[in-house]
């Protein structure tokens, strides 16, 4: 008989299971990734109007260049401006012509048209999508692509400039541009990723691994007070999981020293049935021969001991079955249902003057475990007995069965008080359902175990003043010879 299951084994199996806590960067790692990468999304977002904002003022430097160059060449001392400062502003900017456009006349200026691709450009229809798609093009230039800007001088709005640049100073620039933005926002990100988690490292990441801990230390050691987890007092939900978790620590430890309390109650009353069974067995033996001696006031004394030693022998054996770790598994046979009732009730019925009698055909077989079936029936006959007794009053005991498909319904119905309220609610629990004066609770929850365990179910139908019925769902005969022929 195995009863006693003490905490400490609960608590070994748990910490099996599951490893002192050790804390990690996981949730910081995650918080660090989050504030950067939507640090990087969000310069993503802005990454190609900022370089099309970069292209745009490069086009327009080159047609103020161009500006520039035309006013040297067409002033009275070209010669000498071209030598100095302009020359050098034509070679920084890659200046292959410049032209002015007046009137449908073309008055070149300097440098003709160079060989190779040339892409036209005017500033002054550009839209976002097209220099959108103009940094996407200059990304993927090929090397000696060459530009050709028309749009109107600052000074002179009178005449065009046609320009011819080449494209590699535009691509490098915004090459060069691309990687300052990847390291300023890699470093920005992780900057503001750094702040961000700094602020939720005290209000959230912390806290977190506390009850984290608290958890863990918990389940390896559900029993141990020393471990439980106080709350920090916090408002928010962080502070409401720790109350909460706190409750269940309480509601969790009071059930497992109750549980641990309970079994060594169990194995304590089970060793103290078990010796007391044999000792009401010899007190029978002497309350059986006193019943013989002629004294007529021991003879009348005689049957009410002798009913008192048989129920609390009864107990023992309850007491004793309940305790067992459970009930061996049903060895089936075919029964015949009328002899069941008739061996239960002359059991059941010993020592006591309740009328019996039952409507079961002799020929009504089942097939299920006969001891099962026995100590199923004794309990309910036994309960309806001693219900009767001590109430009283007259009152009988009736079984009769129906067949309802392939299970028969048997109803165990008596006339006795009923069954109070407070045991119609702990009809089946062991040690809270019985009705009875000096009753354990156990034969029901006994009798419903051996019931559910041959496939059947025992459940109270009605009970009132007048009487209680129960009925036990058992399973009948399967015609073997009827399934053949089918």
């Amino acid at each position: 008989m195995t009863l006693n299951v003490p905490s400490e084994g609960l608590e070994a199996t748990n910490t099996a299971a599951t490893a002192e806590f050790k804390p990690n960067d996981g949730l910081t790692a995650r918080l660090l990734t989050i504030g950067a990468g939507f640090i990087l999304l969000t310069e993503a977002l802005f990454f190609l109007p900022t370089m099309a904002s970069l292209r745009d003022e490069w086009i327009v430097s080159r047609l103020n260049t161009a500006e520039i160059v035309a006013l040297a060449v067409t002033a009275p001392d070209s010669d000498g401006l071209m030598g100095g400062r302009t020359s050098e502003l034509v070679r920084a900017a890659e200046i292959q012509s410049v032209t002015i456009l007046q009137n449908d006349v073309r008055l070149a200026v300097m440098g003709a048209a160079p060989k190779g691709t040339i892409i036209d450009i005017n500033p002054e229809a550009q839209t976002i999508g097209r220099s959108l798609s103009g940094v996407l093009e200059a990304y993927a230039a090929p090397k000696g692509r060459y530009l050709r800007i028309v749009g109107r001088p600052q000074t002179n709005a009178a005449i065009k400039l046609e320009v011819i640049v080449a494209e590699a100073p535009l691509k490098d620039s915004l090459m060069r541009s691309t990687w300052q933005v990847l390291l300023s926002s890699l470093a920005l990100s992780l900057t503001i990723g750094a702040l961000i988690y700094a602020a939720l490292a005290d209000g959230f990441v912390r806290p977190m691994r506390r009850l984290t801990r608290a958890i863990t230390r918990f389940s390896t050691a559900p029993t141990d007070a020393s471990r439980a987890l106080v709350p920090s007092g916090r408002a928010d939900e962080i502070g409401q999981a720790e109350v909460a978790f706190s409750a269940m620590q309480d509601t969790v430890r009071q059930a497992f020293i109750q549980k641990d309390r309970l079994a060594q109650l169990g194995l304590a009353v089970s060793k103290i049935s078990h010796d007391l069974r044999h000792s009401l067995g010899a007190a029978q033996l002497v309350s059986e021969r006193l019943a013989s001696v002629d004294d007529p006031v021991v003879r009348a004394t005689a049957p009410r001991l002798e009913r008192a030693l048989q129920r609390a022998v009864n107990l023992a054996q309850s007491t004793l079955a309940f305790g067992k770790a459970q009930e061996r598994p049903p060895e089936v046979e075919l029964l015949y249902l009328s002899d069941a009732l008739d061996d239960a009730a002359e059991e059941a019925l010993a020592g006591l003057t309740v009328p019996w009698q039952h409507d079961v055909p002799n020929d009504l077989e089942i097939e299920m475990d006969g001891e099962h079936l026995h100590r199923i029936l004794t309990n309910l006959i036994r309960n309806a007995a001693q219900a009767i007794d001590q109430s009283g009053k007259p009152g009988t005991i009736r079984a009769y069965a129906a067949l309802e498909g392939e299970r028969i319904d048997l109803h165990v119905v008596d006339t006795g008080p009923g069954l109070p309220k407070r045991v119609q609610d702990n009809l089946f629990m062991p040690f809270a359902g019985s009705g009875l004066t000096g009753g354990t609770g156990l034969g029901l929850a006994i009798a419903r175990e051996l019931a559910r365990l041959n496939g059947g179910d025992i459940v109270l139908v009605s009970t009132c003043q007048s009487g209680t019925d129960f009925v036990v769902h058992l399973l009948a005969q399967k015609d073997d010879a009827a399934d053949g022929d089918a």
